[in-house]
């Protein structure tokens, strides 16, 4: 009997030790998508202040199926600023026996020196005429919009300005449900339109067949000897959305990534020469990804010339900033064209590392996690100096606060006689605010409280006195997804400059996914191109873990600025009022886009 209780408490402990080692993954519960598909894809353009920015929804900015180029500033005296800027995600699988997945490092390195490990190299985006494609070049395995994010009887996708734009039915929300039916689908709310324009769509990975049909093979038969990955075992192209035009009855491919990208302009002085995009990335698949990182390819264009551009590029690590522009100062036309920037707002975070990564005072900060019990004004800061000087508050700013409000910028607000909500209807059927009475930023999911306009009563989380957040339906402001301080940064990692003579050569081109990933994860920064032919830039962060079922948020600012050209190109290539635009654009960022308005 002694013998029998002892091994069941080993027993025990052992199913314990997967539980304490791995409690980062869970179950995604955003949207139940379809696979991305070609028939999807759309066109859209910025022009909401003196940026034009042609884009499609495949993760592609500045040309596709847009005939019209990018343009700064938007007059008679701009010039073309880039060709092409692609989103990169990458990240390594490791496959034990052909076909199981380990992700678990130390695991990986054991078998590893075993010989018992395959690692299969990803790098995810779609970059037209660079990706990899299926035997008879007519699908490219590349990233695809996914339909149900805009009217798809329309050829344009889904922008702020254009309400025949939006989905009919309304946006997807968690699993097949969805919300908002003739509303803007705002990053802070319901019908919330912070931007003078806005846009908004999501693409995905499935489409990417490369380890899982077999290579050089006519039939394109799926691989059955050798390593292979299926990130969701089960799933299949078309089982969602059974009018998919493409590869329909293929496994799901790719990493299982689904990516969100909204992109924002403000014709304020302060931000007319901007552009801001949040990238949502998140890992719908069955498995972590434990080596992953996220950057951007730049193909660069300042001044509109071409073959050679006569571009140079630098970086700055201070700002997490690179930036291009023209080495003589002329651009087709005679034009003096600008200065383009590409800069890290928000990065991917590390939290569960138990580091200070962004140096803010906090450990660990985290964008999706439930607001857990009140705590004291100091409790859950690791330097209080740091913290109070990164977030410039004195003691006395601080107080008692949620655990999932790190940075305590959540306001609650005042129910004076306790009946559970801030408003009451009138004889006329209107919402008002009840008298002496304030709803801070506890005004639930939908992001609207009242004395907003298109307020139409209490929804949930509204007047319960504590933040929430619920993954594809909504969340309050100053809170996880809509409060952007309450991620631990990586930061800049990587940056490197090169020509196309050493883009091509060297095989760092999106379908190169082993070699373009390696650049990516080098912790680099070398300006590699000895000439002034095409020139192309790749900046990253990396390496962080993606655990399945999370939500990485990375944001960037686009900013255009005129500079000297005898400071650009001297030996520290200085840029100060880029940098200084910079500085404009992380407090814009920081404050949630919160500028000075007229009243309503």
């Amino acid at each position: 009997m002694e013998n029998f209780t002892t091994i069941f408490k080993i027993l025990f402990l052992l199913l314990l030790v997967p539980l304490a080692a791995a409690p980062q993954g869970r179950l995604y519960e955003g949207p139940d998508d379809p696979a991305g598909d070609i028939s999807a894809v759309r066109i859209g353009l910025l022009n909401g202040n003196r940026v034009i920015m042609p884009f499609e929804n495949t993760s592609t900015l500045g040309r596709g199926l847009a005939s019209i180029s990018s343009r700064w500033p938007n007059n008679y005296q701009g010039t073309q600023m880039t060709d092409n800027i692609t989103v990169m995600i990458g990240s390594e699988v490791y496959i034990h026996q052909d076909t199981i997945p380990i992700t678990d490092l130390d695991r990986v390195a054991a078998l590893a020196a075993e010989g018992q490990i395959d690692t299969l190299f990803f790098l995810q985006g779609n970059d037209p005429g660079r990706n990899d494609h299926n035997y008879d070049h007519t699908i490219d395995w590349a990233m695809y919009p996914v339909p149900g994010y805009f009217n798809e009887t329309q050829d344009f996708l889904a922008q702020s300005n254009k309400p025949d734009s939006w989905p009919p039915d309304g946006w997807p929300s968690r699993g097949s449900q969805r919300k908002w039916p003739g509303e803007w689908n705002g990053r802070f709310g319901r019908g919330v339109k912070y931007a003078d324009l806005e846009t908004y769509y999501v693409a995905n990975d499935a489409q990417d067949m490369e380890n899982i049909v077999q290579r050089n093979d006519p039939e394109e038969r799926l691989i059955t000897e050798g390593p292979r990955y299926l990130p969701r075992p089960g799933r299949y192209i078309g089982d969602v959305n059974p009018n998919v035009t493409v590869q329909k009855g293929y496994p799901w491919g790719g990493l299982g990534l689904r990516v969100a990208l909204r992109c924002y302009q403000w014709n304020n002085p302060e931000a007319r020469d901007m552009i801001f995009m949040e990238y949502e990335v998140s890992n719908i698949s069955d498995y972590d990804l434990p080596t992953s990182g996220f950057g951007l390819f730049v193909d660069g264009a300042v001044g509109g010339e071409h073959s050679p551009d006569g571009d140079v590029g630098y970086y700055n690590k201070e700002t997490d900033m690179a930036y291009a522009w023209d080495y003589d100062g002329v651009g087709v036309g005679g034009l003096i064209p600008g200065v383009m920037g590409l800069a890290f707002l928000e990065s991917p975070g590390k939290p569960y590392d138990n580091v200070d990564n962004d140096d803010d005072g906090l450990l660990d900060e985290k964008r999706d996690n439930p607001a857990g019990e009140l705590i004291g004004p100091t409790e859950g800061v690791s330097d209080l100096e740091k913290f109070l000087n990164f977030y410039h508050l004195k003691m006395e700013d601080l107080h008692y606060h949620f655990a999932g409000d790190e940075d305590q910028d959540w306001d609650d607000g005042v129910d004076l006689n306790g009946n559970g909500t801030y408003a009451v209807q009138d004889i006329f059927g209107k919402w008002k605010m009840e008298r002496g009475e304030y709803a801070g930023d506890d005004v639930g999911l939908d992001g609207v409280g009242p004395g907003d306009l298109n307020y139409n009563g209490p929804d949930e989380g509204e007047c319960n006195h504590r933040p929430d957040f619920r993954e594809g339906l909504g969340c309050e402001p100053d809170f996880a997804a809509t409060d952007v301080s309450e991620s631990d940064m990586l930061g800049l990692t990587s940056f490197n400059v090169f020509d196309w003579y050493r883009w091509t050569g060297n095989n760092w081109q999106l379908k190169d996914d082993k070699n373009t990933w390696g650049l990516m994860k080098s912790t680099e920064f070398r300006i590699i191109a000895q000439d002034l032919n095409s020139v192309y830039f790749i900046f990253s962060s990396a390496v962080f873990p993606f655990y399945k079922g999370r939500t990485e948020r990375v944001s960037m600012g686009m900013l255009f600025a005129y500079e000297s050209l005898a400071n650009l190109n001297s030996e520290d290539h200085s840029a100060p009022n880029l940098n200084n635009l910079k500085e404009i654009a992380q407090v814009i960022y920081e404050r949630d886009y919160r500028f000075a308005q007229a009243p309503l």
